[in-house]
């Protein structure tokens, strides 16, 4: 065992000492011990490296522990194993993409790649109505798709610089994710179009846990960025949020991706539905909202300098750069959100994964003595229980706003605009190192599982986002899943944003 590997197997240790990885658990016999309880992520984007160990299968927590009942059969193709998943005859074709993976902690991933350039070129490109699908032996992408033309060097993949290596390493990576645990399936999108036919995929597939998007569509994407669209299918969107899939989009970066002046979410088909988690973004140093991201949000995670292979010159290193933007902080919350989906499935006994009437893991389970009315002490937990667990797990900053490009601070007046920014509040993710993230997962997968109380929250926060969810659903459709259940708080001078919030959504509609 290398000294990383040794590292990491001590992380492990921590995580399963603080409570969060239960030892073991009643579970059916399996072909694939682990598959019941197994987690997917897809991450739309456009390409990604699956060189860097962040991907490899070897590198996992579950190939790391000496826990053999949630181990996963990652040489072998996901249909033979992962419940729920099409049958080969369901796409165009079926493949796998045998890589040169790496062998050593110095391998360079540029490297790898070269010794694979056939087998990227022969890679075919999907489209709404046929979809060539490829997986990866040895690693954790059991599955990638490029819709529409790949490029000439190839569809899927891309050095460490890609888009792509940032928003998967944060959310499944395994030295830099926030669900190591998980399974990642990358779609890859060339325009509009293309995203469109890849996240539509993606919806109807009841076996992809969360969607994470790092990008949005605006009437003037390319000057204006002003996240005006309305070229999304709502009613496939809101069906799938329905049955148990959460979708996340990036609230954007405002005007020009500068993060100066702000743009609105709320007339975007992709950020602005109830049914949608849209994420916002704070700085890493001052944990202050940012003036000028796009708005309002749900939630929020950091926007710039997050551990991440982005850019990564070695397979097991991390990008002397980091990663920012609504671009990172999407990923992190969904990768947030999904391993807290792993630890549940993984406590309740049994195969536990399903996506049924928003139902979205089942078995017995027992709540820890902190909380006895934990979500999965009834033997089934809803998306939306979870949802509100991610929402309520999160810490407002508390520091008004700023900017990274030198305006000063500015002070949260009134102090109810500042759920616009960041929403129920910001996760620090693995931003600060593992031994605070553990601390900072705590406040989500504590609760529901029961080893710790649920935080305490603002007053004023729940009144907010009844008026935001009814608002969204004005704008775009009712929706029984929101904090909207047919009545609004009356407007309140104490609450001034909140009142004009409501005032001036009265004359917002969709089209």
């Amino acid at each position: 065992m290398t000294s990383y590997s040794r590292a990491r197997a001590l992380i492990v240790a921590l995580l399963i000492a603080t409570g969060l990885v239960p030892l073991t658990f009643a579970q059916a016999a399996l072909k694939a011990p682990g598959a019941g309880d197994a987690t997917v992520i897809a991450v739309i984007d456009n390409a990604f490296t699956p060189y860097h160990w962040d991907y490899l299968a070897s590198q996992m927590p579950q190939a790391l522990n000496s826990d053999r009942s949630d181990d996963l059969p990652l040489t072998t193709s996901p249909d033979k194993w992962l419940p729920g998943f099409p049958k080969p005859s369901s796409f165009g074709s079926y493949q796998s993409l045998k890589l040169h993976l790496a062998t050593d902690e110095g391998d360079k991933p540029d490297s790898l790649d070269a010794q694979d350039t056939a087998k990227w070129k022969a890679v075919k490109g999907s489209s709404a109505s046929k979809q060539n699908y490829y997986w990866m032996p040895g690693t954790k992408v059991i599955g990638a798709m490029t819709f529409g033309t790949p490029a000439s060097t190839g569809g899927i993949h891309g050095p460490t610089s890609s888009h792509g290596t940032g928003t998967t390493s944060v959310s499944v990576g395994n030295l830099h994710g926030t669900c190591p645990e998980c399974l990642l399936v990358f779609l890859q999108y060339t325009d509009t179009a293309s995203a469109e036919a890849a996240i539509g995929w993606a919806m109807k597939q009841p076996w992809i846990d969360a969607i994470s998007n790092s990008y949005g569509m605006g009437s003037n994407d390319v000057y204006g960025r002003d996240r005006v669209y309305s070229g999304s299918d709502v009613n496939l969107q809101r069906q799938a949020s329905g049955r148990g899939q959460t979708i996340f989009f990036s609230a954007g970066n405002g005007f020009e991706n500068a993060f100066v002046t702000p743009t609105t979410t709320l007339l975007s088909s992709q950020e602005g539905p109830d049914w949608i988690v849209t994420v916002g973004a704070v700085d890493p140093g001052t944990r202050a909202s940012y003036t000028g991201p796009g708005k309002p949000v749900d939630i929020s995670s950091i926007g710039s300098s997050y551990p991440s292979a982005y850019g990564a010159t070695s397979v097991s290193t991390k990008g002397a750069s980091g990663f920012s933007g609504t671009s990172n902080a999407t990923p992190v919350t969904a990768g947030t959100y999904s391993r807290a989906l792993y630890l549940a499935r993984r406590a309740m006994a049994g195969p536990s994964r399903t996506q049924t009437s928003g139902v979205i893991s089942v078995g017995r389970a027992r709540c820890a003595a902190a909380r006895r009315s934990c979500e999965i002490g009834d033997g089934r937990l809803l998306a939306s229980e979870l949802r509100q667990r991610l929402f309520q797990g999160a810490t407002h900053t508390g520091k008004g706003f700023s900017s990274p490009v030198g305006v000063a601070a500015l002070p949260a007046s009134p102090a109810d605009s500042a759920y616009a920014s960041e929403g129920y509040g910001y996760l620090l993710g693995r931003l600060k190192g593992d031994v605070q993230w553990a601390a900072d997962f705590n406040r989500v997968a504590g609760p529901l599982l029961g080893t710790a109380a649920a935080p305490k929250r603002p007053a004023d926060e729940a009144p907010w986002f009844v008026v935001d969810s009814w608002c969204r659903q004005h704008i775009w459709g009712e929706w029984s899943g929101g904090a909207y259940r047919g009545t609004l708080p009356a407007d309140d001078p104490t609450a001034p944003a909140r009142s004009a919030y409501h005032e001036g959504c009265q004359a917002l509609r969709h089209t």
